[in-house]
């Protein structure tokens, strides 16, 4: 028994000196240098492109039968110079604004004289009844067109909801209604008139002059442009 009490402390003892003779922590050693960057590899082989999708529906049917430019110049409401370029290309093609003489030509056949009465509408964007009404609306009739005694009868012009935008990105809204012969307009002048009775091809210049009281400028307004449309006939 008192060998192995003996024996304990002398473990006990050894333990001791061991711990106590235990030395501090040294330094962190330097990090070792990154290695070099492997090679990249080479890049694959372009994938095939993909089919072309089919063309987009485009407005083709309500181009197809002609234009009317106009170019106004005069003052804006703010005192400002207008100038101001814009082309109507877009036609309506309900039944109902046929039936209403729209984008129509009638020949009347009187015994002295053959009336033209022609009457176009004109878009500047895809006509839709409350955020594109957009438009111009010409009439005019001649006797005996393209003839020596060809006389000018009538025309009158109309902007409906025509926005006019400047440069600064500021805009006024005319709604005008222009008559031959009305007060504050001066006569129509027509040039280089053609009609082409078979296609019912129409072709002209046109310049006038409004008054500042009669249009929605507030000021003298010049008014010219071209008119280059195919008109339809009624079947009768």
């Amino acid at each position: 028994m008192k060998i192995t009490k003996l024996f304990g402390l002398a473990l006990l003892a050894l333990s001791i000196s061991i711990i106590s003779c235990t030395g501090e922590d040294g330094t962190d050693g330097i990090n070792g240098i990154d290695g070099a960057d492997g090679i990249n590899g080479q890049d694959g082989a372009d994938g095939q492109n993909g089919q072309d999708g089919a063309d987009g529906e485009g407005f083709d049917e309500m181009t197809q039968y002609g234009f009317i430019t106009m170019n106004l110049q005069g003052t804006r409401p703010d005192g400002v110079a207008l100038e101001d370029s814009s082309t109507f290309k877009f036609t309506p093609l309900g039944g109902e604004v046929f039936q209403e003489g729209f984008n129509t030509v009638t020949i009347q056949q009187l015994p002295d004289n053959t009336v033209y009465g022609f009457k176009m509408i004109r878009f500047i964007s895809a006509p839709e009844n409350i955020y594109n009404a957009n438009a111009v609306i010409f009439y005019l009739s001649f006797a005996n067109l393209g003839e020596e005694n060809e006389e000018f009868l009538n025309a009158s012009m109309t902007l409906n909801d025509y926005t006019v935008i400047g440069e600064d990105n500021k805009f006024f809204v005319m709604n005008d209604y222009f008559e031959s012969g009305g007060a504050g307009v001066s006569d129509f002048e027509f040039t280089d008139m053609a009609f082409d009775a078979g296609t019912n091809h129409l072709t002209f210049s046109y310049s006038f002059m409004v008054t500042d009281d009669q249009n929605d400028s507030g000021h003298e307004l010049t008014v010219m442009g071209e008119v280059d449309v195919y008109l339809l006939e009624e079947i009768q």
